[in-house]
């Protein structure tokens, strides 16, 4: 019986050491005390992400897709999503980054910079032969999802507390243990030109419009294509593949599904979250309904422009350079959901003539309707206006109906509130958009 007790817990100890060098893998962070917080509640340290849940406090988790291993450019991010959430008030809203923005990347020693395209910041913190130089901090296992995360925190004006890094197998292999998602295809696509294997050549392939099913490999595919559609649109779609994940972990109950690939998927994935940190996650994402997280895209419809750096390459910039007119948006993106139950419509008028926009792409009012909309509120573009104004206007009309609605747009655009008799017909709240907003949020070149 001795003999059969040593070997069962030698064949125990083994299975242990397995899960804990896959765990160890992923989130390099992780000590061995975290296997016992998996089971035993731990202190919630200020700071911490039990104690942002406790005391409802924004949380930024930042998601990275890249080929790996096999892929020209392994480490180079194809997707960059931040998932930005208050969990108290269940509200979220994913915002989509482009790849190709022009970026200060602070790769190198004595606080100094590199500027390069956003999704080159997860190489140059993973990459140490042909990044030797990088500062002591990006030369640790999280290296690079660590400095993607430093220069995003610089372009969204937020703090990212959390990373997850995954590569092309890590996600079919997901998806494939789901047993497949299903999308809504909103409109058909079709690409004769998308990248076949790990070869240089290309394939064809072509979605319908409506519900699909999608297993790993064509999952991907619907994620990855962009020759023929917008890079707008290709985050679209990988939101909708995101949600989609999201929602078949959480009707199936997956996340024990999902432990069992841990040993496959140690080469795949990497994180800066610690495993008692992941299972809180997973605990708060099951809170939430696909209703509360709201999507935005950040590209050339709305904060940024095309152009070209000093080498040559295409590049994205911001129409603002300090960045100032994307970090008030975002800082005042997660909506008190008390406010916006009350859907008061209320609608944008162009009150400005100095401001840039490239050809083509609206007006500081159909933009912010837009954006606006995208957070949940009821915003419209108005009617035409010779009205021109310096300092912008928010004429109230609800007789006292719109109070939250109306402090929550002065406190966005500044200005002035004058209230004004209910108009005879349309919203009751109008802003008129002054100079003062428009010279920082599209200021002239």
């Amino acid at each position: 019986m001795a003999v059969i007790a040593g070997v069962a817990l030698l064949v125990a100890g083994l299975a242990m050491f397995r899960v804990w060098s896959a765990i160890h893998a992923i989130a390099p962070r992780a000590q061995p005390a975290d296997l016992i917080t998996l089971v035993h509640a731990q202190a919630d340290e200020p700071g911490s992400l039990g104690w942002k849940i406790k005391h409802d406090e924004r949380i930024n988790i930042l998601l990275l897709g890249y080929g790996g291993p096999g892929h020209d450019g392994p480490y180079l991010t194809d997707s960059i999503m931040v998932l930005s959430i208050r969990p108290g008030t269940r509200d979220a809203i994913m915002i989509s980054l482009p790849r190709d923005l022009w970026v200060k990347i602070p790769a190198l020693p004595n606080n100094r910079f590199m500027m390069g395209k956003l999704n080159s910041a997860y190489a140059i913190g993973t990459d140490r032969r042909n990044y030797p130089n990088v500062r002591s901090d990006w030369k640790s296992a999280t290296g690079g999802g660590d400095l993607t995360a430093a220069t995003i925190s610089q372009v969204i004006g937020q703090p990212v507390d959390y990373w997850v890094g995954v590569d092309f197998k890590a996600f079919r292999d997901v998806v494939d243990a789901l047993g497949g998602v299903q999308i809504n295809v909103p409109t058909v696509l079709d690409d004769s030109r998308y990248p076949r294997g790990e070869s240089a050549g290309m394939m064809h392939i072509h979605f319908n419009s409506g519900w699909q099913q999608f297993d790993g490999e064509r999952a991907l595919e619907y994620a990855r294509s962009r020759e023929s559609t917008s890079d707008f649109d290709r985050s679209r779609r990988q939101q909708l593949i995101m949600l989609a994940v999201r929602q078949r972990v959480l009707s199936l109950n997956a996340v024990p599904r999902l432990l069992s690939l841990l040993g496959a998927l140690q080469d795949n994935v990497r994180t800066n979250l610690r495993p008692a940190e992941m299972q809180q996650l997973a605990d708060l994402a099951g809170r939430f309904k696909d209703g509360d997280i709201r999507r935005i895209a950040i590209d050339t419809s709305n904060f940024l422009r095309s152009g070209f750096s000093s080498s040559g390459q295409y590049v994205l910039q911001p129409l603002d350079p300090s960045y100032g007119a994307l970090h008030r948006y975002l800082a005042m993106a997660l909506v008190d959901r008390s406010v916006l139950a009350a859907r008061v419509p209320f609608q944008l008028q162009d009150g400005s003539r100095h401001y840039w926009l490239p050809y083509g792409i609206g007006t500081p009012a159909s933009i912010l309707t837009s954006l606006l909309q995208a957070e949940g509120w009821d915003a419209r573009v108005g009617p035409a206006t010779t009205q021109r104004v310096a300092q912008t206007q928010i004429l109230d009309g609800s007789g006292g109906t719109a109070v939250t609605t109306v402090a929550w747009l002065q406190s966005y655009f500044g200005g002035v509130v004058s209230t004004i008799a209910p108009p005879a017909s349309g919203p009751t709240v109008t802003v008129i958009i002054g100079s003062d907003f428009t010279m920082k949020t599209f200021p002239v070149r």
